[in-house]
């Protein structure tokens, strides 16, 4: 125990944190007795906030960063004496801000000019600077409540040159001089038709030194947030001006327009499904992928899509590539790529009874009209005969039945969801087809594992696959941190578990304890892949994963569209109308890479793609100079693209359907597997590998911030990740060889941002640069 004797001074305020094992403060009568702790020592008053009293030390105080003390902030000049200030923390309540002359020399902290204090009610706020000279400013933020601070400088008065049209001068022959100049931005799949959209408009400018800076001229009514590569950013993803990028690479945008207040909260009112019609609110939806042409050509050992100015009619381009083979895994598609066997096979493609199977509407129609009786009506008996039928009826080791019938109250009857017992019929014909034929079946439509922790019941299906719910991101972390103490567990399927992503939003997913940060981009991500941890901890030993993935916007049914599909197409041009937003596709390889290191893992399955290579095909379900297609009208009307041109050409005939963006995420597929094969990966993640917890995650860097992580041993490192906008870090051990895989990635970096980390593995002290929000994968 520790005493503390303090002279207190009327006439000076005094702030200052200290650390002790335990203080007893003794004066006027009281005595406090704290334990351990930091704790944020307050002695005097502060005019402009208020009395405060004498001595402040009632409880230990937590970190106004998400995760660490010091937090990043910036401030934007908005128009006339008003600024915007952006700030990432996490417990800032009440903000406390002060603004300062930059070359002032400030005694104890005193000399700050303007001080105010509120509770802020989003990550940005305004601040009035009238009345104050042109020149260098500081800006500091704290809190009463938190340990730490954010402290930038910004200008007041005339702006630095920025990187813009102004700064580009063309001479007599119309080349670019001086300091900046266009960069070519090309575009994925979005040719110039004449048809302008004010709303975006990107432009590319190099700087003297070969750097690539990103900027979107568009005029939307409402406000923007931008995500790249899934990436946003940290303190203002409102704004997208002389965004560093790099050149020669796929850059996939998503800029999304609403007028709710807070994109985080509230996007859910933008949506119909969700809201209905009353005070129903706007939205816009703007995704794009590009790349900006460098100096020189691009350069990479995998398989990446169309690296072509012009990126029609190259498909896949899986020519490029040298093949690769996977010893264990298995990965394809219900399409099949325009592409020879040999070729396919080069890339390990499963084909023939490798390929993983659904059974639709007609199979299950055949199947029960053969057995008379509905799937959960039959006898034990007859399950074994029903058991035999399905596996009958698929070539595959790995089937499902989906069943979405064209009359469901004519036909539920066949497949039926809703029966008190089809959760035990399922549990016992996929029993049964395993030991019958040795092939892993499962309803892919049906209640998902389900679990007890702490007096509270979880289900892995559906919506809560999507996120963590209300108030339930701190319950998992304790499931990660205590997995002894789960119970209940009930599997819905033995031998084989689906998990995956896809579907859902990655633009108004929301979470109100993240305030207005604009959580969707990164939630769908981080919370699938803990997903995978938690079906990792509750399965069986022997229980199978299999990855199915379709990563578009399907949730909710009425999604914005993005107008940023459009084609130059004989004498006129194409557009898709119908237009999902997609999933990063540099996330869709990260993520499958990361599902690829678990032991558990067999199968990847990408449902389907247009399997033509050729944009002809989009005319098949289309509206072409105002008319509908043969067969658009003989489906009642469906359509997804519009064609304006001279010409009316006819309907094409091949309805193979033409594979526009998804080349991107087909060939990210692939190259996740073509990475986990050629980097060494597969040899030691072989299936014997097992989680190491024999690891410390030290600290972290981006730009030249450095941070000290939230860590702990165990498997929640993506929910950690998600609470404090922290990087997660993952090591797999092969027990044989002893040889590791070390997988990092900083989901909050922005896209192209330097960064480095260090971790200590075994004993072993490791420092790796990284990049951006990209996957880091190595071999020890």
């Amino acid at each position: 125990m520790k005493k503390i004797l303090f002279l207190l001074c009327s006439s000076m305020l005094l702030l200052h944190s200290f650390v002790f094992a335990q203080v007893t403060i003794e004066g006027n009568g009281k005595k406090f007795v704290l334990p351990s702790g930091e704790y944020k020592l307050t002695i005097g008053t502060e005019t402009d906030a208020g009395s405060k009293p004498i001595v402040d030390l009632t409880s230990p105080l937590v970190d106004c960063g998400c995760g660490q003390a010091d937090f990043a902030t910036s401030v934007r000049h908005k128009g006339g004496s008003t600024y915007e200030v952006s700030f990432d923390a996490c417990n800032v309540n009440p903000l406390r801000w002060a603004v300062k002359k930059k070359e002032t020399n400030p005694l104890f902290g005193l000399s700050f000019s303007v001080r105010r204090e509120f509770i802020p009610q989003s990550g940005t706020f305004e601040i009035d600077l009238s009345s104050y000279e042109e020149g260098e400013y500081e800006l500091e933020i704290t809190s009463p409540k938190c340990k730490g601070r954010a402290l930038t400088t910004f200008r007041i008065g005339s702006d630095p040159p920025q990187i813009n049209d102004s700064n580009i001068t063309v001479n007599n022959e119309g080349v670019h001089v001086g300091a900046f100049q266009k960069a070519k931005v090309v575009y994925f799949n979005y040719d110039d038709t004449g048809e302008k959209l004010d709303a975006i408009n990107l432009v590319a400018s190099r700087s003297s030194d070969g750097k690539i800076y990103l900027s979107d001229e568009g005029k939307a009514h409402h406000r923007a947030y931008y995500s790249i590569n899934g990436s946003v950013n940290r303190l203002n993803a409102s704004e997208l001006k002389n965004y560093p990028i790099e050149a020669n690479t796929w850059i996939h945008l998503v800029k999304f327009v609403t007028e709710v207040e807070n994109v985080n909260t509230d996007a859910w009112r933008t949506s119909t499904q969700y809201n209905g019609q009353r005070n129903l609110k706007y939205a816009a939806s703007y995704e794009c992928t590009f790349y900006v042409e460098g100096l020189n050509a691009p350069r990479t050992p995998y398989t990446l899509p169309l690296w072509n100015a012009d990126p029609l009619r190259n498909g896949l381009n899986l020519s490029t590539g040298t093949g690769f083979k996977l010893n264990s895994k298995q990965y394809g598609s219900e399409s099949i790529p325009a592409e020879s066997a040999d070729r396919l096979k080069q890339i390990s493609w499963a084909q023939g009874a490798d390929k993983y199977q659904l059974l639709y509407a007609n199979e299950v129609q055949n199947l029960t009209s053969a057995l008379g009786k509905g799937i959960t009506d039959l006898s034990d008996s007859e399950l074994d005969r029903a058991a035999d039928m399905l596996a009958n009826m698929s070539t595959s080791k790995y089937f499902a039945v989906d069943f979405e019938p064209h009359n469901p109250a004519a036909d539920e009857w066949r497949w039926n969801f809703n029966a008190p017992n089809f959760r035990e019929v399922m549990k016992k014909l996929s029993q049964k087809v395993y030991d019958r034929s040795g092939k892993y079946f499962y309803s892919w439509i049906g209640k998902g594992n389900r679990f007890a922790f702490r007096g509270k019941q979880f289900e892995l299906d559906g919506p809560a696959n999507d996120s963590w719910g209300n108030e339930q991101l701190d319950t998992y972390i304790a499931l990660h941190e205590n997995p002894s103490e789960i119970q209940g567990i009930d599997i819905a399927t033995p031998v084989l578990t689906q998990v995956g992503f896809g579907y859902s939003s990655t633009v108004i997913g929301g979470d109100a304890s993240k305030g207005s940060q604009w959580v969707a981009p990164q939630l769908w991500y981080l919370r699938a892949l803990d997903v995978l941890n938690v079906q990792t901890l509750i399965t069986p030993k022997d229980e199978k994963l299999l990855l199915f993935i379709w990563p578009f916007e399907d949730k909710p049914s009425d999604a914005k569209r993005t107008p940023m599909t459009r084609m130059k197409l004989g004498e006129g041009h194409i557009k898709q109308v119908d237009n999902r937003v997609q999933y990063p596709h540099n996330l869709v390889r990260d993520a499958i890479l990361t599902y690829l290191c678990n032991p558990k893992h067999q199968y990847t399955q990408y449902w389907i793609f247009g399997e033509s290579y050729d944009p002809y095909d989009l005319l098949y379900w289309s509206k072409i100079n105002g008319q509908l297609s043969c067969h658009s009208q003989n489906a009642g009307g469906f359509y997804v693209t519009e064609y304006s041109g001279s010409n009316n050409p006819p309907c094409p005939q091949s309805n193979k359907g033409y594979i526009g963006k998804d080349a991107l995420s087909v060939s990210a597929m692939i190259q996740a597997h073509e990475w986990f094969a050629k980097e060494g990966i597969q040899d030691v993640c072989d299936g014997t590998q097992v989680r190491d917890f024999d690891i410390s995650f030290d600290s972290f860097t981006r730009s030249v911030a450095i941070y000290n992580p939230v860590f702990r041993a165990d498997t929640g490192e993506f929910a950690r990740s998600y609470k404090y906008n922290q990087p997660w870090i993952q090591v797999w051990k092969n027990p044989k060889t002893g040889k590791r895989v070390l997988l990092y990635q900083d989901p909050f970096a922005d896209a192209f941002e330097q960064g480095y980390f260090t971790a200590t593995v075994n004993g072993q002290k490791i420092t790796k640069q990284v990049t951006g929000n990209n996957l880091l994968a190595i071999v020890l």
